[in-house]
């Protein structure tokens, strides 16, 4: 199978690669594509050394793609893709909310989408992180409301690289008492602080990060009510969500924590699980599971995720059954 990564050198795409190296997936031949900031780079992938590639017409001649840039790059790539009739896989999160293009958030269920479409999508981000939570829980009990505040970190806020370096220019400024850049990479500083939205800001207080995260969930949870809140932490990764969740059936704790105990990649802990003890980890962790009093027939809980890391492995694990021909 002659593969393609679109977007092979940012965050996402040096994170799928790192699970394709040890995926069972077929891949014969490797085909990187970056930005002309990535000319003359090299990627090294199951022995062999594969120059990257700087324009999308590498996509031609190539079996499958994933594509992990950002979305005007990846809806280019999606455009490529489909003239030359090459099956793609879209991490980035650019067809996520379209109902056009099958959303895969989860395999091996009742009702799971068919993963023969030329173009697939995987919920990007958190969105996966919460869908491995909230579906779950939907087909048990039903779902009427949720309502998340989501901590993101550098690496999955969608300024990818560029973040993480902002990241840690400005902490060493800071720590050095030296002045920072002017302006800022990202156009506020980010170190030592917590900025309250992710994005573009709309005239109704949203965010862009926040619309595209309802419009995912939308696809999964059907008429339930959404609402969250995106805020960027100063953090390189390692990501936390806060899940208010209200049931459309009363059900005992022990049975949400029965339900969320059989869901494979996701793992429960006590108190925590804390952001950083989630990077560099493919499994969803779940914590501080407890009712709402607040609220009728409803809980509270906390997870983190790696949430670039598990986004790339999901993909891959979506390729892996794709070519075993399994739903």
């Amino acid at each position: 199978m002659r593969v393609a990564v679109v977007g092979a050198t940012g965050s996402l795409g040096t994170e799928l690669l790192a699970v394709l190296d040890e995926s069972p997936l077929a891949v014969r031949e490797l085909v990187p594509i970056a930005s002309e900031r990535s000319f003359g780079i090299e990627v090294e992938f199951r022995g062999g050394v594969f120059p990257v590639e700087t324009e999308l017409a590498a996509l031609r001649g190539c079996d499958l793609a994933f594509l992990c840039a950002p979305a005007e790059v990846s809806l280019e790539a999606v455009r490529t893709a489909l003239h030359a009739r090459v099956a793609a896989i879209d991490c980035s999160g650019v067809l996520a909310a379209s109902p056009e293009v099958p959303l895969v958030g989860e395999l091996g269920v009742p009702g799971a989408v068919s993963l023969g479409a030329p173009m697939l999508a995987v919920p990007p981000g958190l969105s996966l992180a919460c869908t491995r939570v909230l579906a779950p829980l939907a087909r048990a009990f039903g779902i009427s409301r949720a309502v998340a505040t989501l901590l993101v970190s550098a690496s999955a806020s969608g300024a990818g690289r560029v973040a993480v370096a902002a990241l840690a220019e400005e902490t060493i400024a800071l720590l050095s008492q030296q002045e920072l850049a002017d302006p800022p990479s990202l156009g506020l500083p980010i170190a030592f602080d917590v900025l309250p939205w992710i994005g573009t800001t709309e005239d109704d207080g949203t965010t862009a990060h926040e619309r595209g995260f309802v419009s995912v969930l939308r696809r999964t949870l059907g008429d339930a009510s959404i609402a969250v809140t995106s805020v960027r932490m100063p953090t390189f990764c390692g990501d936390g969500a806060a899940l208010a969740i209200e049931m459309r059936e009363q059900a005992s704790l022990q049975a949400v924590l029965d339900v969320l105990g059989k869901v494979p990649g996701l793992a429960r802990a006590g108190i925590g699980p804390t952001t950083r003890a989630a990077a560099g980890s493919e499994l969803v962790h779940i914590g501080r599971v407890r009712y709402d009093e607040s609220r009728p027939a409803s809980v509270l809980l906390w997870l983190a995720a790696d949430s670039v890391r598990v986004t790339a492995a999901h993909a891959v694990r979506v390729a892996e059954a794709r070519s075993a021909g399994r739903v």
